[in-house]
């Protein structure tokens, strides 16, 4: 596996076989949600090669721009999980985690991913 894969899923705080996604999503969702409104999902199928380029330059720009717009502001990113596909695993991250590792690696602070990829 890729060294940014390895980095990235080390950030998972829980795991389901993909083939078992929706039930896990919805349990996820069930755990971290709070009574009015369920946790939302981010899906994301990661690529077996060249994932920290998949990752800035196509998740990262998209992700930014769909918690800015939801609401789910960063750098908290409240209510927003990941669920990334790899290979036969389902690998569950706070957005929060996921958005702090991006923009370490893309050396942008907080603010300029808002300036940069957050709705116009």
């Amino acid at each position: 596996m890729d060294a940014a894969a390895d980095e990235l899923l080390r950030l998972a705080f829980d795991r389901a076989p993909a083939m078992e996604a929706n039930q896990a999503i919805a349990r996820i969702r069930a755990e971290a949600g709070d009574e009015l409104s369920g946790a939302t999902s981010y899906e994301l199928v990661l690529p077996t090669d060249n994932v920290r380029s998949f990752l800035l330059d196509h998740t990262l720009p998209r992700l930014v721009d769909y918690l800015e717009s939801s609401g789910a502001k960063l750098p908290h990113c409240g209510g927003v999980f990941l669920s990334v596909f790899s290979g036969d695993t389902l690998h569950f991250l706070h957005a929060r985690d996921v958005v702090e590792l991006l923009s370490r690696w893309s050396g942008l602070s907080m603010a300029e991913l808002k300036t940069r990829y957050g709705p116009r």
